[in-house]
């Protein structure tokens, strides 16, 4: 998925600064709505403040996707903020500091295809140290549309590493460097269960 489809620069707060998670929302549901993409901005908001009630949006590595399924939503979007300041956000297990913010609005008969494409895409990218560095590095909404839009191009022109790829010699070096590569698997294990925790409430 090209999450860049889903959104637009208008949609896209840097350097932001918010008093606590419920003003974020509020703030990012204005963009939304001036975006167009809602018939009634009280109606998603509800919907919105109703899912953080009912569990914990904030899925860890400093971000939280809040979300809203109404039928106020006419298309899927997302807005995002990127803070400029740490924010205290509802996770597993307590509060949690975040940086980036993903607002989702998601019309009712799409809320288990494209919000789990969604859900799905941008943890997978989140996963990368890299790219979440650029995102938080970026100075302009042209820089985090492009980043968007080149991560799934990336993604998908990696190859694939098999066991030819890899000289027997060179083995032993791999297992002392494990703990290198561990780190990203086990934290994107840790994403996806958090997912699926989000998505079962």
């Amino acid at each position: 998925m090209n999450l860049s489809q889903l959104t637009s620069e208008n949609l896209i707060m840097l350097d932001a600064v918010f008093e606590d998670r419920f003003s974020a929302i509020n703030a990012l549901t204005d963009r939304i709505d001036q975006a167009g993409k809602l018939t009634n901005r009280q109606q998603f908001l509800d919907a919105v403040m109703l899912r953080e009630e009912e569990g914990p949006t904030a899925l860890g590595e400093y971000l939280a996707i809040p979300h809203g399924k109404s039928i106020a939503v006419t298309e899927p979007v997302f807005a995002c903020a990127l803070l400029k300041n740490e924010l205290q956000w509802k996770g597993l297990d307590g509060d949690e500091p975040v940086t980036m913010i993903f607002l989702l609005a998601i019309p009712p008969a799409e809320a288990g295809s494209t919000h789990m494409e969604v859900l799905t895409t941008l943890t997978s990218s989140l996963v990368e140290d890299d790219f979440r560095e650029a995102l938080q590095n970026a100075t302009s909404q042209q820089q985090v549309m492009a980043l968007l839009s080149s991560d799934e191009e990336n993604l998908e022109s990696q190859p694939a590493e098999t066991e030819n790829d890899v000289p027997p010699m060179e083995q032993p070096e791999m297992a002392r460097d494990i703990s290198g590569k561990a780190y990203p698997l086990v934290l994107g294990a840790g994403l996806v269960i958090s997912v699926l925790l989000f998505l079962m409430l």
